[in-house]
């Protein structure tokens, strides 16, 4: 007598296909460096803004999951331009031939450069950033804090040591402002600054990002006087000379004083600045350092 054995192959196949691994995704610039894939790049103007467009290419056989990462680097292929750096993790999935556009976000890496537009530049792969920059601009996307940050201004901080005082923050509350202080301090090097100032916005028609001047300035000076004196708050230069006087105020009395103050100086270069509190007979009570 032959005894037939049925084989359960459908609910076999279905355990082994679901104990496949999931396909492991890789950088874009392992992908590129081991040729899965072609990758070129140029900056395109969308509803949403501007975005680096990536034109890539699956030239292999298999699927190819890649990601790119914060902190990735792509560089222009006319070196007037300033190189873009990613800003947020994207990940991407290609079937074998597959070729398409994807758009990144990224923002200038280099502020005395041109600004790339539409069909000025081409952009191919470059390099990482700085880990402390990958770091932030990771954290700050995870904290959901990028409407609330000037991030061009957070990626030159790192790129062209750019004054954290510039980083625009909006929206945020008292603890949440500190902590997102005390990340940048930690991850670019630099000291809490006393002030925060904002830029004028670029021409929009020149081709430089960065403007330069200096719409506004504000913070806090705290200082103490041990007696009776005329007080004059002025705005000098590196070398002490006296570039403008914001406040005079007569006969202040002895005492602790924590003084708001926000003043525009359009009129003054790039630099390294003081605000200095001083009274009669050249006495300096406080100076408090910042720059443009």
């Amino acid at each position: 007598m032959h005894i037939k054995t049925a084989i359960p192959v459908l609910m076999l196949s279905g355990c082994l296909l679901g104990s496949l691994p999931a396909q492991k995704s890789q950088s874009i610039e392992t992908a590129v460096k081991r040729r899965l894939i072609t990758c070129r790049g140029s900056v395109e103007e969308l509803y949403s803004g501007q975005k680096l467009k990536l034109e890539v290419k699956n030239r292999s056989r298999d699927t190819v999951v890649f990601h790119v990462d914060p902190g990735q680097i792509f560089t222009p292929t006319n070196a007037a331009y300033q190189p873009l750096i990613a800003t947020r993790q994207k990940t991407i999935r290609l079937a074998p031939g597959e070729e398409r556009p994807v758009y990144v976000n990224a923002l200038c890496g280099d502020q005395p450069k041109m600004s790339a537009s539409d069909g000025t530049t081409d952009f191919t792969m470059g390099g990482r950033a700085s880990s402390a920059l990958a770091a932030m601009l990771q954290q700050i996307q995870e904290l959901g804090w990028e409407q609330n940050i000037n991030m061009q201004n957070l990626v030159w901080a790192f790129t062209n040591d750019m004054s954290i005082a510039s980083l625009e923050v909006e929206g945020l509350d008292a603890l949440s402002r500190q902590k997102l202080m005390r990340l940048m301090t930690i991850k670019s090097g630099q000291s809490e600054p006393w002030y925060q100032i904002k830029y004028r916005p670029a021409d929009p028609s020149s081709p430089i990002l960065f403007s330069g001047i200096a719409d506004e300035i504000k913070g806090d000076l705290k200082y103490e006087l041990a007696q009776t004196d005329d007080i004059r708050i002025q705005v000098i230069d590196a070398q002490g000379r006296i570039q403008k006087t914001l406040v005079f105020i007569p006969g202040q009395a002895p005492g602790r004083y924590t003084l708001p103050l926000k003043f525009a100086a359009e009129e003054l270069p790039l630099g390294q600045y003081s605000v200095r509190v001083e009274g009669r007979n050249a006495l300096t009570y406080a100076k408090f350092n910042f720059e443009i």
